[in-house]
């Protein structure tokens, strides 16, 4: 089979389209003739070596974490262990907690495009914010493939949705009350937030804590911690752990069937034409997810 693989960490000359023999499921894991996979920032970020000690690996590795996939003639889809050989290639193994039936009405390219970003952002409001109607939300990064359905559920679950973005008009589609042009706004002059998502980290991790109202969260996807002493009384700051099992990917593929939630599957491309892919998924102002279409 094909797979795209790493040998050491780096920049995009590490990734090589290799024929590889295709894996074997052990006890508990299913084997699946991969349809097609997303490209997440996970990825990217692991072949750069920015993972390694949270999940280091061994070389060679195949790169991907989430795909659908044939299965005994069923499609399913789900994310595979981070410890072991991901999903950009013609079969993948991942663990049978971690995936779940596609529905009809989804095909492959857009169950994919839900597992990773779906529940990176149903995690965060639903489970740890526990967003209810009435909330203000703000949602770092709304226009990609995390924040373009982050905007989504928390308008569902009732909440008044703030992005940060410069693609207004995209963002509003999704259902963003307002969206803030951070390259001339400053987000803290329309808060207090009862939650705050961020996607980005950095700097913009550590603002977000002046803006949460007294009981509030920040949920930060992929922050580092800030120290318990420079985080203000009242508010808290969560880290979830974005962990698939079956019940949670059922919920987001329903959602996406009865139309709460509108998947947004913007690029696609061959599996011979994942570098391509890559370079799309590692430039600024990414919209909506990116995935590969394999078979």
């Amino acid at each position: 089979m094909r797979a795209l693989r790493i040998h050491g960490y780096g920049g995009p000359e590490v990734m090589r389209l290799e024929e590889v023999p295709a894996p074997g499921a052990g006890p508990a894991q299913v084997l699946l003739k991969v349809r097609a996979a997303s490209v997440n920032p996970i990825d990217w970020k692991m072949r750069r070596g920015m993972l390694a000690s949270i999940f280091p690996p061994s070389f060679p590795r195949t790169l991907g974490r989430d795909c659908s996939g044939e299965a005994s003639g069923a499609l399913i889809a789900g994310v595979a262990d981070p410890r072991t050989d991901g999903t950009h290639a013609e079969y993948a193994v991942l663990p049978q907690a971690a995936t779940a039936p596609v529905p009809p009405g989804l095909d492959a390219a857009t169950a994919a495009s839900l597992c990773i970003a779906g529940l990176s952002a149903w995690i965060p409001l639903a489970e740890v914010a526990q967003v209810q109607p009435g909330m203000r939300v703000l949602i770092h990064g709304g226009a990609g493939g995390v924040g373009s359905l982050a905007i989504q559920i928390a308008r569902e679950l009732g909440a008044t949705v703030f992005t940060t973005s410069t693609q207004a008009d995209y963002c509003q589609q999704l259902g963003a009350e307002r969206v803030i042009d951070y390259r001339i706004e400053n987000f803290a002059d329309a808060g207090p937030f009862d939650v705050v998502l961020d996607t980005l980290g950095g700097e913009t991790h550590v603002r977000s804590l002046q803006v949460l109202k007294p009981g509030g969260v920040l949920v930060a996807l992929s922050a580092a911690p800030i120290p318990p002493h420079a985080v203000p009384n009242g508010v808290r700051v969560e880290k979830p752990h974005v962990q698939a099992t079956r019940e949670r990917l059922g919920r987001i593929f329903d959602w996406a069937v009865t139309g709460r939630l509108r998947p947004q599957v913007t690029q696609r491309f061959a599996l011979e034409n994942v570098h391509e892919a890559y370079a799309a998924a590692e430039a600024p102002h990414g919209r909506g997810k990116i995935v590969l279409e394999i078979s």
